[in-house]
């Protein structure tokens, strides 16, 4: 009886040790967990960046790419945006040392007007947790409004 107890236990830990190890891209929690040591930088090519200028019920795209210059894997594990005009996509995977990840936003300019800034928070296992990036664009108004 003992040895049938064991056995399953021994299972049931081998299987959520297998999904979590699935989830994180084959890193522990304890391999993403940064130390004093240890830690992942997010690099960005241009943190803040000049979308320009576009006419009421544009949408623009813009990907912010990012090099993990640390030691251990970056996980982002959110991303954020200042308004609902702007729609953040992300890395999901891992972004191990040397390689590059990346941080897309949307902007929608319809009922946005003059010249705005916008900013986007990044959230990963970083030091510090949060970076924030940000865009500046003019919106001119649409004369013929189609939508």
């Amino acid at each position: 009886m003992k040895k049938i107890l064991f056995l399953a236990f021994s299972l049931s830990f081998l299987v959520f040790a297998c999904k979590n190890k699935q989830k994180n891209g084959g890193y522990t929690a304890e391999e993403l967990k940064p130390t004093a040591t240890a830690f992942p930088v997010m690099k960005i090519d241009s943190p803040f960046v000049d979308l320009g200028t576009v006419t009421e019920g544009d949408t623009v795209f813009h990907t912010y790419k990012f090099t993990n210059t640390g030691n251990i894997p970056l996980v982002l594990t959110n991303v954020s945006a200042s308004c609902g005009c702007t729609t953040p996509s992300y890395s999901t995977d891992p972004v191990a040392p040397g390689e590059e990840g990346f941080i897309s936003v949307k902007f929608n300019s319809r009922n946005k007007i003059g010249k705005l800034n916008k900013t986007v928070t990044a959230y990963a296992n970083t030091k510090p947790s949060d970076i924030t990036l940000g865009f500046k664009i003019e919106v001119l108004e649409n004369k013929k409004k189609p939508f």
